[in-house]
């Protein structure tokens, strides 16, 4: 049973990142106009991913410390959330910020146990 409560958690998980990219292009969109809209809307989602390849994910090209990778983690989607509030999304802000709380709980209760999409 737990194991498909860790794989529903790391599902969880690919779907909060894609909705972190999403939520940081659409704030650049919208907070910005003329040439630089198409710029920073480009841009920062690409940023966010490179940073999540290189030192987040789950075959980062850069192994870093737990903390690191939490407080990294924890800065991304924080301004996530301030862009999107910033942009005039404050229930959407609320609502990632909420979901990525509650998911990090949840992967911290089944850290023990290996799910079939962990490999």
């Amino acid at each position: 049973m737990r194991t498909g409560v860790r794989s529903l958690v790391l599902v969880v998980r690919f779907l909060l990142e894609l909705a972190l990219v999403a939520a940081v292009g659409w704030s650049a969109w919208m907070l910005s106009d003329g040439v630089w809209r198409w710029v920073l809307a480009l841009a920062v989602p690409a940023l966010v991913v490179v940073l999540w390849a290189r030192y987040l994910s789950p075959k980062a090209a850069v192994e870093l410390p737990p903390q690191a990778r939490f407080a990294l983690e924890l800065l991304l989607f924080a301004v996530a959330a301030v862009f999107l509030s910033s942009a005039g999304a404050s229930a959407a802000a609320a609502t990632l910020a909420a979901v990525w709380v509650v998911h990090r709980v949840a992967l911290a209760l089944t850290d023990d146990v290996r799910s079939p999409l962990e490999g």
